[in-house]
Order: structure tokens, then C-alpha cells, then sequence
């Protein structure tokens, strides 16, 4: 299937570039003719009527664009015979068809543009390979929105991946910055006609997150990545759905790896923006490691600081958030010299020591 797919980006590619090429070389042939022939009617005005060559220009371009001033024209038979013989049967037909070629070119390069053949020539932009195998609009709708409210920097993002064939959706195409490309990361050519070499940030998206066989895939384009000679300062955050798979990744170049989190791409741009905070946020969200404990206790009017510090001097973990018993809300990360009116408040708990729920409130009970 990924053979067929190929073969008709390339024939697709291959007709629109044979006829872009084929505009081009009609184009400048047509303007080439046209200038010729505008400077071979100002040489006979000159020649014929005695004209000085400013008054013949502007005879012979009133003339050729059918606005006919008529404040100068031609007296003579030869004259009028140049100008007969060369605008109206010669220059004003090359001229439309000059004009026809150039809109036509114009509409062809929309049309690579809209079907993703079109190389844009980006530098220190976001490169998304692969596109999420469900939701993949969505997907990029919110990618691009905290992307835009992150400090990356760079907020231009390119995405190469074969599910657009037709445009990018009607959501997407609206976006600024964002521009895709129909081809596979496993293809070479593909991969340096959307700049990698130029990439900031190279993100390779897994292509189907609940299959482990997408890393063979990932692997496939890190290592078509290493024999690029990419930039130094090069960021590549792969996702990984086979933890086993992680140090080979590693091995292969991949900085920055995470599990497949469709949900959250913001996630993506922490760990582009952060590289290491995606082991946080994935110890956080895995029943490994440190955890989120909420712990019913009864606080009131005690400073932020003093309850971190003092879970903290005790090892009993980190103070992280409160229910706020005004607004029913999770507060997270308050101001140091906030205070705290609470009955729930959350710790990132050690995992090797557990705490009750009276050791916490003597605890901090003891503050006040």
C-alpha cells in the first residue's frame, strides 16, 4: 500500500511539474516575442514618422494595450503598415496569450499548494512528520494554538504526511504558519523537499499510536535523518509506542521521546519548549514514580510557603495545588505569600513513604 501511495505522489508531482515547467518556458518565450516586438515598432516610428523614441514608446504601448490615446499616431504607409503587421496581428495576440499564460501559471502553483506539492522553502520551522491516524484535524487545530501561546522559537510548522492529498481541511488551511506537504518521512526526497536540513524542531509522529510496529517506521526516518547531516542545534522529538524501543531510538538521534498522546498535543510543545518534561508529565500520569495524593485536611489562612516548606523539612513530599473553598477549583502552583483556606490539598507524594491523612494535618497543625 505505502508503494502505491508513492507511486502516485510521484506521477501527481510529476504532471504538475511538467506542466509548471511547461508554463514557464511558454511564459518567458511569449514575453521574450513581446519584447522584441515593442522594440522593433519603436525603431520603425522613429524610423518611418521621425518620432523621438519616448513619443514611439508611448505609441506603441498605447497601441498594444488597446487604449488608443490618439494623440500620436502613425501618418505614413510604412507606418501604418508596422503597426498594423505588428501590434494588432502580432503583439496584441501574444500579449493575451502572455497574460493567459501567467494567470495559468499562477493557478497551477495554487493548485500544488492545495495538493501539497508545492516546496516552500522554510528555515527554523517546526517539522511534523506523519499525521495522528484519527482526529488528525483537531490534532494540529490545537498543536498550532499552544504552539502560538508557547515562547518557541518558532511558531511556522510544516507537516509532511500523505493524508491531505486533496488540501489541507478548510480549519487548517486558515491557519497562519502552516503549510503541509504530500510525501512520507521514509522517502528521502520528500524529506529534503520540506527543508529538514533547515528544521528547528523535527517532531515524528507515530503512525498509528496503539501499533507496535510504527516504531520500525519511526526508527526507518531517524536513521534516513542521521545521513542528512542536519543542523547542529537540531531538536527531534519522536514518539515512541514500545518503551523497549526507547534506547534504540536514542541511539538514532531522537532527543526527546514521549508516548503517543493524542489528546494532548500541548504536551508535544511542553517537551519541545522543556526537553525533559515529558518524563514529568509521563512519571504523573503512570502508576510508577511519585504520585498525586489528595489528602482531606482542614487549613485556614495559612501561607502557601509555610505548608511547602514544611512538608518538604519532613519528607513528606511536595505541596502542588488546594481546592480553592471559594471557587470549587483546583489552584495550582499559588504565589508563595497566598493564603490557603482549604479541606483538600494535593502532594506529590514519595513512593517509598505513605503518609495518613492525621499525620499531614498534624503536621500542619503545626504551623499555626
Amino acid at each position: 500500500m505505502n508503494i502505491f501511495y508513492r507511486f502516485i505522489n510521484w506521477w501527481r508531482n510529476t504532471q504538475l511539474s511538467f506542466r509548471e515547467n511547461g508554463l514557464q518556458i511558454a511564459l518567458v518565450r511569449s514575453v521574450v516575442l513581446l519584447l522584441i516586438i515593442i522594440a522593433l515598432h519603436v525603431y520603425f516610428m522613429t524610423l518611418f514618422e521621425g518620432f523621438s523614441w519616448q513619443d514611439a514608446l508611448w505609441l506603441t504601448l498605447t497601441t498594444l494595450s488597446t487604449t488608443g490615446y490618439g494623440d500620436i499616431s502613425a501618418s505614413t504607409v510604412s507606418g501604418k503598415t508596422a503597426t498594423v503587421v505588428l501590434l494588432y496581428l502580432c503583439g496584441i495576440f501574444i500579449l493575451a496569450k502572455a497574460a493567459g499564460d501567467y494567470f495559468e501559471y499562477r493557478a497551477n502553483i495554487r493548485v500544488k499548494k492545495m495538493q501539497g506539492f508545492w516546496e516552500w522553502n522554510m528555515s527554523n520551522h517546526i517539522l511534523v512528520i506523519n499525521t495522528p491516524s484519527q482526529q488528525g484535524e483537531q490534532f494540529f487545530l490545537r498543536f498550532v494554538k499552544h504552539l502560538q501561546q508557547s515562547k518557541m522559537q518558532s511558531n511556522t510548522v510544516q507537516i509532511l504526511t500523505q493524508q491531505f492529498p486533496q488540501g489541507l481541511p478548510s480549519q487548517l488551511a486558515t491557519l497562519p504558519g502552516l503549510a503541509h506537504y504530500t510525501g512520507s518521512g521514509t522517502v528521502t526526497e520528500d524529506l529534503l523537499a520540506v527543508n529538514v536540513r533547515q528544521a528547528k524542531y523535527i517532531v515524528i509522529l507515530a503512525k498509528q499510536e496503539d501499533n507496535r510496529e510504527s516504531d520500525s517506521r519511526t526508527f526507518d526516518i531517524l536513521h534516513r535523518l542521521q545521513t542528512l547531516n542536519l543542523a547542529d542545534d537540531v531538536l527531534i522529538l519522536a514518539e515512541c509506542v514500545d518503551d523497549d524501543n526507547r534506547q534504540r531510538f536514542k541511539q538514532a538521534g531522537a532527543q526527546v521521546l514521549i508516548r503517543p498522546m493524542r489528546a494532548y498535543p500541548e504536551m508535544l510543545i511542553r517537551s519541545l519548549v522543556a526537553p525533559g518534561a515529558e518524563q514529568i508529565i509521563e512519571n504523573l500520569l503512570s502508576s510508577l514514580g511519585d504520585l498525586y495524593v489528595r489528602y482531606e485536611v482542614n487549613i485556614k489562612g495559612l501561607f502557601w510557603k509555610d505548608i511547602v516548606c514544611q512538608l518538604m523539612q519532613r519528607d513528606y513530599g511536595t505541596a502542588v495545588a488546594y481546592m480553592n473553598s471559594e471557587t470549587g477549583l483546583c489552584d495550582t502552583n499559588p504565589h508563595a505569600n497566598e493564603r490557603i483556606t482549604t479541606d483538600s490539598l494535593f502532594i506529590m507524594a514519595n513512593e517509598d513513604k505513605e503518609m495518613t491523612v492525621q499525620q499531614v494535618q498534624h503536621l500542619l497543625d503545626e504551623i499555626a
